[in-house]
């Protein structure tokens, strides 16, 4: 049986990096992000919700956009320093998870103008990580798991 789920990974991975990613998409990724080379990002594809995924850099800060097969961007994700993160989303996550450190940060810029931030936390005692999810005012929204 591990053979099988090994195979079966190395299959997947197999086809997500041959992922085809439609002309439509191509373009409305190149109308958000004209300087960015096509070969330099790396695509994937989230099945239940059809989303195509764009994850790459400019040598500085890490970006991942989120395109639906309809060609509608709906988030863009980009990492940021801690320092830069808003003291009040910082305050509230302290109050909220507080045994926990951040590890590290995103910025969530929705396709409606809203902004939230995603931040990568570890528990101190336990060494759990998980992302904690806040608004821009610092409510916190959800906990999750990057899978």
């Amino acid at each position: 049986m591990r053979f099988n789920l090994v195979f079966l990974k190395i299959y997947i991975t197999e086809i997500m990096s041959k992922l085809y990613v439609p002309n439509e998409i191509l373009r409305v990724f190149k109308e958000y992000y004209p300087d960015v080379n096509l070969n330099d990002v790396e695509w994937g594809w989230e099945v239940p919700a059809k989303i195509y995924e764009a994850s790459f850099d400019n040598g500085e800060v890490e970006f991942e956009v989120e395109i639906t097969v309809t060609g509608h961007v709906l988030l863009s994700e980009v990492s940021m320093e801690l320092e830069d993160v808003p003291p009040i989303v910082i305050n509230s996550a302290n109050q909220v998870f507080e045994d926990h450190s951040i590890e590290e940060a995103d910025m969530i810029q929705y396709s409606n103008g809203d902004i939230s931030y995603e931040l990568a936390m570890k528990c101190a005692s336990s060494g759990e990580e998980f992302e904690a999810h806040f608004r821009d005012d610092g409510m916190f929204l959800a906990k999750g798991y990057d899978l």
